[in-house]
Order: C-alpha cells, then sequence, then structure tokens
C-alpha cells in the first residue's frame, strides 16, 4: 500500500487583536451598493438610489468573520464599522477567513504576467498597473477526503507512521482540490493517496486502527 504525503498549503494570514471566527456557518444580509453595513437579519436597504432594495444573503462557513477595510487603503482593517482615517471614507465589509489569507499586488491590466510590489507603470506598454487583492485559500486534494456520508475526514500525519482521522469542513469542490474552512492548518501533512485504504482497513481491523492512530484496545 502506497501512501502519499502532501503539506496543505498556504499558510493563514496572522493578525494581530482579531476579533474571533464563528465556529458555526451562520447568515448576514448586505447591501451590494452600500457595503459600509452588514446586518444579521434580512431587510431592505433605504439609503440613497436602492429604495426598499431586498438585502442579499450572503453565507458565512465555519471559521470566517466579516471584517471592514479601506478600498483605496487596503491596510486599513477594522473589527467594527466605521470611517477611514486617511479619506475619511466609510469602511467596507469583507469575508475572511482563518484558512485563507489576502496578498496585494499591481498587475497590467493588458499584460496580466506583468506584476509589482508597488505601483508602477507596465514594461511592456507603459501603462499605470492596477492594485488587486487575490484570496488564498488553504485547500486539500480531491484523493486525500473521505466522505463518509455524515462527515468530510482526512488521515494527519502524527509522526512515526502513526495517523490521526481529522474531521474537516470544506467549501464547493474547485477541480481537483477541496479549499478548506476548518480543521487543517498549514503544514499539516495529510494522505493523498491511499486514504481510502486506511479508512476501508480501519473499519475492517481494529487491531490495524490502534496500530495507525496509535490508540489503545480494549477487551
Amino acid at each position: 500500500m502506497q501512501l502519499v504525503l502532501k503539506s496543505a498549503t498556504p499558510a493563514p494570514k496572522e493578525k494581530k487583536e482579531e476579533k474571533k471566527s464563528d465556529d458555526k456557518e451562520r447568515t448576514i444580509y448586505v447591501c451590494e451598493l452600500h457595503p459600509e453595513e452588514v446586518f444579521d437579519k434580512p431587510g431592505q436597504c433605504n439609503k440613497g438610489s436602492c429604495n426598499g432594495m431586498t438585502l442579499e444573503a450572503r453565507k458565512l462557513a465555519p471559521g470566517s468573520r466579516v471584517v471592514y477595510t479601506c478600498p483605496a487603503h487596503p491596510e486599513i482593517v477594522s473589527d467594527k464599522p466605521g470611517e477611514c482615517p486617511k479619506d475619511k471614507k466609510k469602511l467596507h465589509f469583507k469575508i475572511v477567513s482563518d484558512t485563507s489569507r489576502t496578498t496585494e499586488t499591481w498587475v497590467c491590466s493588458t499584460h496580466s504576467g506583468q506584476t509589482a510590489a508597488a505601483k508602477q507603470k507596465c514594461p511592456d506598454c507603459g501603462v499605470d498597473m492596477k492594485f488587486v487583492q487575490v484570496e488564498e485559500l488553504l485547500a486539500v486534494p480531491f484523493s486525500a477526503v473521505i466522505d463518509t456520508g455524515s462527515r468530510k475526514v482526512v488521515f494527519l500525519e502524527r509522526g512515526q507512521g502513526t495517523f490521526d482521522a481529522v474531521e474537516i469542513h470544506v467549501g464547493p469542490r474547485a477541480g481537483e482540490y477541496f479549499p478548506v474552512t476548518k480543521g487543517l492548518a498549514s503544514g499539516d501533512r495529510v494522505v493523498t493517496q491511499g486514504a481510502f485504504l486506511l479508512d476501508a482497513e480501519t473499519r475492517l481491523n481494529p487491531a490495524a486502527a490502534a496500530a495507525y492512530f496509535g490508540a489503545e484496545t480494549k477487551k
């Protein structure tokens, strides 16, 4: 039986004094035209030209939370609504996750391969580069996930040939990967090939389960 181990990447973005993420899925309600406010209940937006437009429901996966940022100054992040201290404009809501991170870069709209760490002109066409934010998610290969019907599990390496079955929460499948919203951290080594064999043997042979997981067998 061949077991292939692969690190789960990328690392979650670290921030100090962050609001604790939600452990359970919940729904928020927002107005796309007025992203400075977030509501816990359905309703209508009566600001400006909205004239009673129904708020849009957004799902927050486990491990996600709402923060407020300034579109013009992305380094400004707050746990509460307010104004940007630099331009006094309203902060906009943003959904972030403990298993994701946002990278910031400058890119040419015509030559997408040209990127930079700071604002500058594209060396190919001379046009000013645009600021963009790219969200990176922690993900595991589809082959690593065992779906029991009631939960999803991966086998996590614990060292010295032992493995733990760990329950994870995932988002919709994207190609050959599942985005992980809860249950793993950057650097965790999971079985990506042969996981189903481990699962089958632990169901059929409790003694094998003890060997794989370092558990104790009792009569």
